[in-house]
């Protein structure tokens, strides 16, 4: 075998999408991925792909998991995304904006905000993409159609 055919037998390289959290922060990482992609479409000259088609892999922390369901598990579109980050948003960090509040909370070992709020909510857009609210969220093998697997 030549270097040449070693090289194109080697795996592709995996595409990982990692979203920090940070409350409302959430909102900034989903504009820049959206410019982002709005990008990639426009050098392409393609319609703007969902996250969950470019990424084999979307992951995040805090609010950045609750972003990486949404965009991976629950194949939104980073419009949809946004949208309902907004509503969620205003719901769930409504109230906790302030610093001492924050300082206050942590210092108690505390989350930052109602965890019973963002359960909620997480429930409702399960809800709102057709899951049942205790169906295990674990990988499944793409549906007929998705030209593309992504695991949250």
């Amino acid at each position: 075998m030549d270097a040449t055919s070693s090289m194109s037998q080697r795996p592709r390289a995996l595409l990982v999408l990692s979203l920090d959290g940070g409350g409302v922060k959430g909102y900034t990482s989903l504009l820049i991925l959206k410019r982002i992609i709005r990008t990639i479409a426009n050098d392409n000259e393609i319609p703007e792909p969902k996250p969950c088609e470019i990424f084999d892999l979307i992951v995040g922390t805090s609010t950045g998991g609750l972003i990486a369901t949404m965009l991976g598990r629950l194949r939104m579109s980073i419009d949809e995304c946004i949208a309902q980050y907004e509503v969620t948003g205003q719901k769930v960090f409504a109230g906790h904006r302030g610093t001492l509040v924050k300082m206050g909370r942590k210092m108690a070992g505390a989350s930052f905000y109602d965890i019973k709020v963002l359960q909620d909510e997480v429930r409702k857009i399960v809800q709102g993409k057709g899951y049942e609210v205790n169906e295990r969220m674990v990988a499944k093998p793409a549906k007929e159609g998705d030209a593309h697997e992504c695991k949250v």
